[in-house]
């Protein structure tokens, strides 16, 4: 769903962050099910004859004005550094408020929120008719930096679209929750995109 954005509203890449913690390969399953014993295997992958490096990527956008925030998550080891330096980043650009995308396994077409404080979750439910819908474990780098930046002092929501993971690929797209969470989210944005 992000790289739809991005493809979508253009934004300037305008930082990358390189970490010993992103393995080219993830030896779990679901890949952010991270595991001490399971590093991951290093590496990059060669595109039109160029080497790509595992990163994250950082994206601006400026009206609205949007950091759009892509890549990967680190291994078991590095998780919280990753975390906290993608909030630290977020810091010194003075982002005030992080919007978070995930999904999760359960079947059906709306989307639901949570958030660090009642405020935002007032808004969510009241200006755009967003309810809470998930409760349980949120795993994973975008959980990770959901629940962090609280202590970072940003404000933080979260959007969850509903999907139906397949067992043999439970980290295979469902374009159907992907679209559905995208136009939320560009409703939120106040963003008109071609979805």
């Amino acid at each position: 769903m992000i790289n739809s954005l991005i493809q979508k509203v253009k934004p300037e890449l305008i930082a990358e962050l390189h970490s010993t913690h992103f393995p080219l390969i993830y030896q779990t399953k679901p890949s952010y099910a991270s595991h001490p014993r399971l590093p991951g295997i290093g590496g990059i992958t060669i595109e039109s004859g160029v080497a790509e490096f595992p990163r994250i990527q950082f994206y601006f956008h400026p009206s609205p004005p949007l950091i759009i925030t892509q890549g990967c998550h680190a291994n078991f080891n590095g998780q919280y550094e990753v975390a906290e330096k993608v909030l630290d980043f977020y810091k010194d650009l003075r982002v005030k408020r992080l919007i978070v995308v995930a999904g999760y396994g359960l079947k059906g077409a709306d989307v639901c929120c949570a958030a660090t404080n009642p405020k935002l979750m007032d808004e969510l439910k009241h200006k755009y008719g967003v309810e809470v819908g998930y409760e349980g474990p949120f795993y994973g780098f975008s959980g990770l930096v959901f629940g962090l930046a609280q202590l970072k002092s940003i404000d933080a929501l979260c959007l969850f679209g509903r999907t139906e993971p397949t067992p043999d690929f439970p980290e295979s797209p469902d374009e159907e929750a992907a679209t559905t969470l995208l136009n939320k989210l560009t409703q939120i944005l106040n963003l008109t995109l071609d979805t």
